[in-house]
């Protein structure tokens, strides 16, 4: 017996006809614009909530008071963007998950918590580390509102965007209080090592470097390259997704981006250290050192990221070709 389909005839068009014991499966396939921006609009009016609390306003605050923590605020316009380039060419059956409720009924019941209880925290030596932070909730929340619109496979295309939602305060307390004072001291002795090496005597306390009564620097928290390192970590984290690179290739990646981010700071100093030589013979450059100062480091990171971007490229560049050969 023939698996062939009987077909019939209308005005001399021809289709198939299905018979009892055929089944023909049919299904609506759904951009993923629609859904972007159905969760957009819940997800904007859950975290609208969640801003009440004041574990928000703190982090509003952390933003907008801290050089070294501000780049957190790029954070959710950056997964939002990375998510409907995620959705672009996607296409998925409708139907989400009723956990996705859950999850957000859950997280907003924890918010109201820590909105009128405090966030509970773990007293490590001196510093506090908070079990729940914000970024904690601004994660499980926008992965609630995915899977109840978009379903799991929404959710695993865009998990990575999602995930950069961990990161929107990228300098926690606790982890300053470890890595921020020590690394001063290092881009310190690295400036006053560097200087005695071309010749220049230095009149230092600690984190202070005196080229003449009148003329110093102070290695501030600022200029101990934590802040370059952290950004360039991020871009990273970031450009690596982008290009698609392996997860344990995407690690040194990262990991390459920081430390170099951070070695170039050193540099940064070294160079530094010669534009106040400089500057003891020439006064109008030591008018405007402030200036210099982030005049050279713009340049130096600049030179790195270039570099460093460039690498995903280049990798992509070689797998295309091994591919054609």
């Amino acid at each position: 017996m023939s698996d062939r389909l009987p077909v019939s005839s209308i005005s001399g068009d021809t289709y198939p006809v299905t018979s009892e014991n055929s089944f023909v499966k049919s299904s609506v396939a759904f951009s993923g614009w629609p859904i972007f921006c159905a969760i957009f609009v819940v997800a904007a009016l859950g975290l609208w909530w969640m801003i009440t609390a004041s574990q928000a306003r703190v982090l509003w605050d952390i933003w907008t008071g801290s050089g070294l923590a501000s780049v957190g605020i790029l954070i959710p316009p950056a997964s939002a963007i990375l998510i409907a380039l995620a959705w672009r060419d996607q296409e998925w059956n409708a139907g989400g998950t009723w956990w996705g409720l859950a999850l957000c009924t859950f997280t907003l019941l924890m918010s109201a918590f820590v909105k009128g209880y405090g966030s509970p925290v773990v007293l490590v030596s001196t510093v506090k580390l908070h079990l729940l932070p914000m970024g904690l909730f601004v994660f499980l929340y926008v992965s609630g509102v995915v899977l109840l619109f978009g379903g799991y496979r929404a959710y695993r295309v865009a998990l990575f965007p999602i995930s950069l939602l961990l990161l929107i305060n990228p300098a926690p307390s606790f982890f300053l209080a470890y890595v921020d004072l020590p690394l001063q001291y290092i881009g310190a002795h690295t400036a006053r090592a560097f200087a005695g090496l071309v010749g220049v005597s230095l009149a230092s306390d600690n984190l202070r470097l005196m080229f003449s009564p009148a003329l110093g620097m102070f290695v501030a928290p600022g200029c101990n390259g934590l802040r370059g390192a952290l950004t360039m970590g991020l871009l990273t984290l970031v450009v690596g997704y982008l290009y698609r690179m392996p997860v344990w290739l995407r690690l040194f990646y990262v990991v390459g981006g920081v430390v170099l981010a951070y070695l170039l700071n050193l540099v940064r100093l070294c160079g530094l250290v010669l534009c106040y030589r400089v500057a003891l013979g020439f006064e109008p450059l030591a008018r405007h050192m402030e200036a210099a100062d982030y005049v050279l480091g713009s340049l130096i990171f600049l030179s790195g990221a270039v570099f460093v971007f460039a690498l995903p490229r280049k990798w992509k560049s070689h797998r295309k070709q091994y591919a054609n050969s």
